[in-house]
């Protein structure tokens, strides 16, 4: 595995002796006590699997110790100093919640920097919502994207109560958001804003893509809130966010001012991904989360629901209602930036 990594790793590893640092630059750092341990070496020759090559660097994925583990190599974390960097990685080991992949392990080299978890079985939902579907293999219903739209909310709730930052998430997207066993989310690539390059992070990390940085120039405390109400509308959807692709933020090419625009031209049923089953007594509560999504999504911040509310809205929907809720002009529900009524929905699957 990464063979040119190894031997240039190789290169800087110091001799070590018994007064060695528990950091000792030439070891992996464990952060996990319920892992088993391995050693760079192991980890550098295990056979491995590419996962993708993303703006931060490659992963892959290893067996080492009849255990899967997930191994990404950051290129872009070399203006931290060695202490900092440490110190923040043990700030990040610390974060336990049933919606964070932990950060079992980390390896600090100057130029290049490696960090370990363990493995999701069911890849991200990034591949779910975007990837190839068949018979065999169909779209996410209803119910597990419901599922997954609020445990992702949990996780971030988790971030801004622990970590004193703004944007405390800073890289929120489908891609990282991985799916345990059961279709539970996992956040990952959490709190990394404050030890990436900044003229990296400017240019590829979603706190750096909201309607404020691209205003103001700063993120605001609400930041992650928009990237959790882009995720939504990608959810529900199934849309791929030009948000994603592009350096800063583009109304134009932004996920929220489509669905925005299908909803006050009452075309509400057509924004729902075709794709998505278990819909037929879910429209209500698919059309309130819609709602929620928007509302993440407000260009001005101030007027966007802070977290506390957005926690409270999405533990509120339910995956199934037998009301007849849409069809009606007169629902209790507005557009992004109006007040005015604008929800039709017509959709039977």
């Amino acid at each position: 595995m990464m063979s040119s990594y190894c031997r240039d790793a190789q290169r800087e590893m110091p001799e070590t002796n018994s007064r060695s640092r528990k950091t000792d630059p030439g070891k992996l750092s464990f952060l996990k006590d319920d892992i088993e341990k391995f050693d760079l070496q192991d980890l550098l020759t295990a056979s491995a699997e590419v996962l993708g090559s993303g703006t931060f660097g490659s992963s892959y994925k290893a067996a080492v110790g009849g255990q899967p583990v997930v191994v990404k190599r950051y290129r872009h974390m070399n203006n931290v100093e060695r202490e900092e960097f440490h110190e923040h990685m043990r700030r990040i080991g610390r974060l336990k919640h049933q919606n964070l992949l932990p950060l079992a392990a980390y390896y600090y080299r100057r130029d290049e920097k490696l960090l370990v978890t363990e493995f999701a079985e069911n890849g991200s939902l990034a591949s779910h919502l975007h990837g190839n579907h068949s018979l065999e293999e169909e779209g996410l219903d209803w119910h597990i994207r419901l599922k997954i739209v609020k445990g992702v909310a949990r996780g971030l709730a988790f971030l801004y109560n622990q970590l004193p930052i703004i944007a405390p998430h800073g890289h929120l997207k489908s891609s990282n958001v991985l799916l345990d066993e059961s279709f539970e989310p996992l956040l990952t690539d959490y709190a990394l804003r404050p030890v990436i390059n900044p003229e990296h992070a400017h240019m590829f990390m979603m706190a750096y893509k909201s309607p404020e940085y691209a205003r103001l120039g700063r993120s605001s405390n609400k930041t992650d809130i928009w990237c959790f109400g882009i995720l939504i509308l990608e959810i529900l959807t199934g849309k791929f966010p030009e948000n994603y692709l592009t350096p800063g933020y583009n109304s134009d090419a932004d996920l929220a001012t489509w669905v925005n625009n299908m909803v006050k031209e009452k075309r509400t049923g057509e924004v729902f991904d075709k794709e998505m089953l278990g819909t037929k007594n879910s429209k209500g509560e698919m059309i309130k989360l819609l709602k929620i999504g928007l509302s993440c999504c407000e260009e001005e911040f101030e007027r966007r629901l802070d977290i506390k509310e957005v926690i409270d809205k999405v533990e509120e929907l339910k995956g199934d209602d037998d009301e007849d809720y849409y069809g009606s002009e007169g629902n209790a529900y507005s557009v992004r930036g109006s007040n005015q009524e604008g929800f039709s929905f017509s959709m039977d699957r």
